[in-house]
C-alpha cells in the first residue's frame, strides 16, 4: 500500500469546510505557563527520525503532527481512519510550503493488519505515537464492541507488527479514565495499559502516558459549550460538582515527545496540577467567548454582558452512564516515583501481574469481541480489570 496522493486530500467541491474553534489561551484557565518543552530539548530525540502517528487527525494527534511538520522529523507518517481529518491536516501541511520533513498521509484503519504491515515494512518507522482511539464515553456504553475492537485489538495489531521490526519507541496515549473505570472507554484503555508490558519487546521501548481531559478536544465539553453559547441556547452541564484534571493539546503533545527522554518506567503520568471544577471552566468560557458570536438580546448575551455566571442559563442534566463525578490518577496500590524529567512521573504498582492469566482472559475477550457475543463480556472485562464498575446502560446492552 502506498501513501494517499495529495490530490485525494484536497477538499472536494461542495464539501463543507471544518469550522475552526476560537483560539483560547488555556494558560489563563490552567493558571500556569504553557508547558512547551521540558527536560532536555524534547525535539532532539525526534530529529531526522522516521515517526509514525496513528490517529493523526484527532485532537492530540493533529497537534503532535503539526509540531513535527516544522522540520523536526526526517519522515513523518500520519495515519487516520477519517479522510476528513486527513484533509484538514494536509491543508495545514500544504500552507507551510516546506520540503522537509517528508510527510506521507495514510487513510488507514489500525485494525487492518495487512495495511499496517505494508506501511511499517516500507517506511521502517523508528518512533510510533499511538493516539488512535474511540473516546466518547456515553456513546461507547451502547457500543462496547467498537470500543474494545479499536482501543484494545487495534493496539494489539500495532504491537504485533513491532515484533518483527526495529522500532525504537512505541508511545501509547492513555487516560485517567483507565483508573477504577466506570466506562467502556476506561476499561478498554486500562486493558491496553496492561497489554503493553505484557507484549514487551527487546528492541522497542514501550511507553504508556496517562493523560487527563484535553481542553478543546473534539466532542468534549469545551466545543459543545461554545456551540451552545453561539446558538444562544442554554449550555448543558452534567453535574455542577464535577471536577477534572485538565491540560491543553499542546501540553499533551509536549509530554508525548518528552516521554522519549524518560529513562525508566513503562507507565508514566505527567504533572497536570490539581483537579478543576467544571463550573470554573464554564465561567472561563463565558468570558472568553468573542463579542459578536452570541445572538444579541438572548439570555446568554445578557449574561455575558453582565459578566456574572449566575445570570447564564444552564441546563444540568446529571452524570451520564459511564461518567464519574471526579477522576483519579492512580489506583490504590499504585504510587509515583520521580524520573529524570520532574514533570513526568513513573507509575509503580505493588500488585503482582500474572502474564499467563492476563493472556488467557485477553484471548477470551477478543474472541467475544470478534464474534460479537454479549454473553460473558462483562465478566471477562472484570477478570482483566477487577475494579471495573459497569454502567446500567452497558448492563442493559448485554442482556
Amino acid at each position: 500500500m502506498g501513501s494517499i496522493q495529495h490530490a485525494a486530500l484536497k477538499p472536494r467541491l461542495g464539501e463543507p469546510a471544518s469550522v475552526s474553534p476560537p483560539t483560547i489561551d488555556w494558560s489563563r484557565f490552567l493558571k500556569r505557563p504553557p508547558i512547551r518543552c521540558i527536560g532536555h530539548d524534547c525535539d532532539i530525540s525526534l530529529s531526522e527520525k522516521t515517526v509514525l502517528i496513528t490517529g493523526a487527525g484527532g485532537s492530540i494527534g493533529s497537534v503532535l503532527a503539526e509540531r513535527l511538520m516544522r522540520g523536526l522529523a526526517g519522515t513523518l507518517l500520519v495515519l487516520d481512519h477519517s479522510m476528513r481529518n486527513l484533509r484538514a491536516l494536509y491543508r495545514s501541511f500544504a500552507q507551510r510550503n516546506v520540503t522537509l520533513p517528508r510527510v506521507e498521509f495514510f487513510h488507514t484503519d489500525i485494525l487492518d493488519a495487512m495495511e499496517l504491515q505494508e506501511i511499517f515494512s516500507k517506511y521502517q518507522p523508528e518512533i510510533v505515537f499511538h493516539a488512535a482511539a474511540l473516546k466518547h464515553v456515553p456513546e461507547l456504553e451502547s457500543d462496547p464492541f467498537a470500543a474494545l475492537e479499536t482501543n484494545v485489538l487495534g493496539t494489539m495489531r500495532l504491537l504485533e507488527v513491532l515484533q518483527y521490526l526495529e522500532v525504537e519507541y512505541f508511545v501509547n496515549v492513555s487516560t485517567d479514565k483507565a483508573v477504577k473505570p466506570a466506562s467502556v472507554l476506561g476499561v478498554s484503555k486500562r486493558i491496553s495499559e496492561l497489554l503493553l508490558p505484557a507484549m514487551r519487546s527487546a528492541a522497542t521501548r514501550i511507553i504508556s502516558l496517562r493523560l487527563g481531559n484535553v481542553l478543546g478536544s473534539s466532542g468534549s465539553f469545551v466545543p459543545l459549550f461554545i456551540e451552545s453559547l453561539a446558538n444562544g441556547s442554554a449550555p448543558r452541564i452534567t453535574d455542577p460538582r464535577a471536577t477534572r484534571y485538565f491540560l491543553s493539546a499542546e501540553e499533551a503533545a509536549t509530554y508525548l515527545m518528552s516521554s522519549l527522554d524518560v529513562t525508566c518506567g513503562s507507565l508514566l503520568l505527567p504533572e497536570m496540577g490539581a483537579p478543576r471544577p467544571i463550573m470554573e471552566l464554564a465561567e472561563f468560557l463565558m468570558h472568553e467567548t468573542k463579542d459578536g458570536t452570541i445572538p444579541p438580546g438572548s439570555r446568554v448575551a445578557q449574561a455575558q454582558a453582565s459578566g456574572r455566571m449566575e445570570n447564564l442559563p444552564l441546563e444540568f442534566t446529571g452524570l451520564r452512564d459511564g461518567e464519574k463525578l471526579c477522576e483519579e490518577l492512580t489506583y490504590d496500590d499504585e504510587f509515583l516515583e520521580e524520573t529524570n524529567i520532574p514533570q513526568i512521573h513513573k507509575v509503580c504498582a505493588n500488585r503482582s501481574f500474572d502474564a499467563d492469566i492476563f493472556a488467557d482472559n485477553l484471548g477470551r475477550l477478543l474472541d467475544l469481541v470478534t464474534k460479537r457475543r454479549k454473553t460473558g463480556l462483562i465478566e471477562t472485562m472484570s477478570r482483566l480489570v477487577p475494579e471495573f464498575a459497569p454502567s446500567p446502560t452497558l448492563l442493559r446492552y448485554v442482556t
